[in-house]
């Protein structure tokens, strides 16, 4: 009824995996919004703050409905991209992009934000005229 698979064929299966994993592509979400430092964030009312996650909640659904980019349930590797007009220390810009990071798990273009789900490859600023956040996602 069950037959033993092989080494070599257990190793093809693998390869077919390895295979399939590799041909996943980075999904991107262009955000036009800023990001706020988290010296600007600890000054704002309760109110405000969720009121910011609202508004990184509508511009995340929408992007993810135009591009048509599902929800998932896996983990996920991503990589910010912040274009600032002015450029911050470390610090600020992580904790400015807590709300951000709320948001996405909240429209689940990541499922969770911990470790265990997620891998935050890099976040970099960039400095431009124009402010806006680009994050891309690749589902693991």
């Amino acid at each position: 009824m069950f037959q033993k698979q092989t080494k070599k064929e257990t190793l093809k299966s693998k390869e077919k995996r390895k295979h399939l994993n590799s041909s996943k592509e980075w999904e991107t979400l262009h955000i036009d919004h800023r990001v706020f430092s988290r010296n600007k964030i600890d000054k704002m009312h309760w109110s405000e703050k969720g009121r910011l996650k609202g508004q990184y909640r509508i511009l995340i659904r929408n992007q993810m409905r135009l591009n048509k980019i599902k929800e998932t349930e896996s983990k996920c590797k991503i990589i910010i991209n912040c274009y600032v007009t002015r450029l911050m220390d470390v610090d600020n810009m992580w904790g400015g992009l807590k709300q951000f990071i709320d948001a996405l798990c909240t429209e689940d273009f990541i499922w969770d934000d911990s470790n265990a789900w997620l891998e935050i490859k890099q976040i970099k600023q960039i400095k431009s005229k124009e402010a806006k956040i680009v994050v891309s996602r690749l589902i693991l």
